[in-house]
């Protein structure tokens, strides 16, 4: 291994101090090899067989890590990972990092990426589910969560709690990112070492082209993430918050799976950043020799809470038929639908103006409309709560937002009196082509960071969401039978 040169070597560790200082107690850090994170993702098997692919993070300058495999007869090999490089657009922005990866084989015992040891296999069979989303630390010109608390931003912890539950796979339902402003005057306590966006406006420009920098992304999700990466495989969803004008840069270079990583940067002007939405796909994961359950993953990231975007629609839809495609009924296998922004999420009445619903999320509810039938349940974040919304005849809709970023301030989620797609006079929102003509027949709301363990029932449809706090503690039970679910 070439040693990295002096600029590199001198760059890097002032930069993950400063990371480390905006980390909560009792974060990782980086491993002593040198690398700045590690971990396994959950992919299609149309991009490894084994639906596992080792992940890791890097200083720039340095090649990429080897990939040790010790499989289960004995045998021992070592593989070289692919360099994943940002956008030559992204500039200062992501000047320090960059990204490996290599499919695992099948028949692994362990693995590791040089000195970090990473999930090296899927069970035959699935037990459990860690499921969380809406995790990094809010900073903008106007919000501050505190940084500096494990109380106040508790992700770290929340790791570490499903990390000992020792699930054997993780779902995470999108926003690792949110340090989108520089930590504002008066706030130091708070956010003093996050690093703040690289780019500035250009002429005429009132924002930055992105919001993200590759140390940005150390302090919010690396860091944090660790014992949560080192426990289980993840997958993973693209929120909001990874759109390509703020996360998405870092998103593309460290997880997306199918889009270049440089698919967000920005024009070679840098006065924007493209609107795009990756293919749909699907995983499955056997839970007994005659059960599957299939995670059909679309890319919310894009579209508006409130209004209905008929330019975005035609895009937004076609990842949604695909989604339908995928979903297809076949004898022993479960569909869920897994993103970022739900079909029927109640937000913060807070949130909405006069004449507005409550109903968030309404570009996805129209270009997903008719398409999602073929689904038992929808997982979703966005909302930063613990939520299950049951429209009368859908599957239900859990939102798993409570993942460690700041609640809303608000904290009041009345049930709408009108069905998603309309508006507070139970009329048509504009652009909405059909309205959902009743209200939930459930609703259950419980405003607690944490996380969610999933195990399967005995009978085909049968799981139990066990709802806990950031110590592992249970505080509520959702019980899923079909498209059905309740909490207590």
């Amino acid at each position: 291994m070439t040693k990295p040169s002096k600029t590199i070597a001198i760059l890097v560790p002032a930069l993950l101090l400063a990371a480390f200082a905006a980390a909560p107690a009792g974060a990782s850090a980086a491993a002593p090899s040198g690398i700045v994170a590690a971990w396994t993702q959950v992919v299609p098997d149309s991009i490894a067989k084994s639906h596992l692919q080792a992940r890791a993070v890097i200083p720039n300058g340095i090649p990429c890590p080897k990939v040790k495999k010790l499989y289960s007869d004995g045998r021992v090999s070592q593989g070289t990972m692919t360099m994943r490089s940002p956008g030559a657009t992204t500039g200062p922005a992501f000047a320090s990092l960059r990204a490996c990866q290599a499919n695992l084989p099948t028949g692994l015992k362990s693995a590791s990426v040089g000195a970090i040891y990473v999930p090296a296999r899927l069970h035959s069979k699935i037990d459990e589910i860690a499921v969380f989303g809406d995790t990094g630390c809010r900073i903008t010109s106007s919000m501050v969560q505190n940084c500096a608390s494990p109380a106040e931003w508790p992700l770290a912890e929340n790791a570490r709690a499903v990390a000992k539950a020792d699930p054997d796979v993780i779902f995470f339902t999108g926003d690792f990112f949110y340090r989108e402003a520089a930590c504002p005057a008066g706030k130091l306590a708070l956010c003093g070492g996050s690093p703040p966006p690289a780019l500035l406006p250009a002429a005429g420009q009132k924002f930055a082209p992105i919001s993200d920098t590759d140390y940005g992304w150390v302090a919010d999700t690396l860091i944090p993430m660790a014992p949560a990466f080192s426990a289980a495989p993840i997958l993973v969803t693209r929120g909001n918050h990874e759109s390509c004008f703020r996360g998405g840069n870092g998103w593309m270079m460290m997880f997306e799976i199918q889009l270049k990583p440089d698919s967000c940067a920005p024009t070679a002007e840098g006065t924007s950043a493209p609107n795009n939405a990756a293919p749909t796909y699907a995983v499955d994961f056997p839970i007994t020799d005659s059960r599957t359950l299939r995670a059909v993953m679309v890319d919310s990231n894009a579209g508006d809470n409130e209004e209905i975007t008929p330019a975005w629609q035609p895009t937004q839809r076609a990842t949604y038929e695909q989604g339908h495609s995928l979903a297809a009924p076949k004898k022993g296998r479960e569909a869920w639908l897994v993103t970022h922004r739900p079909m029927f999420g109640v937000d913060d009445a807070n949130d909405f103006d006069p004449g507005e619903l409550n109903w968030t999320s309404v570009d996805q509810t129209q270009a997903a409309r008719g398409l999602i039938g073929r689904y038992e349940l929808m997982l979703a974040s966005h909302i930063h709560t613990a939520q299950v919304v049951q429209m009368p005849a859908e599957p239900a809709q859990i939102v798993f937002g409570n993942g460690g970023s700041m609640p809303n301030p608000g904290g009041v989620y009345p049930v709408p009196k009108y069905g998603p797609l309309n508006n507070d006079q139970g009329q048509p929102i504009a652009n909405a082509t059909d309205p959902y003509q009743t209200v939930p027949s459930y609703f259950w709301n419980a405003v607690k960071y944490g996380h969610a363990i999933v195990t399967p029932g005995k009978k085909a449809g049968q799981w139990t969401f066990s709802q806990r706090d950031v110590t592992g503690k249970q505080f509520a039970v959702c019980s899923a039978n079909g498209k059905n679910v309740t909490c207590k």
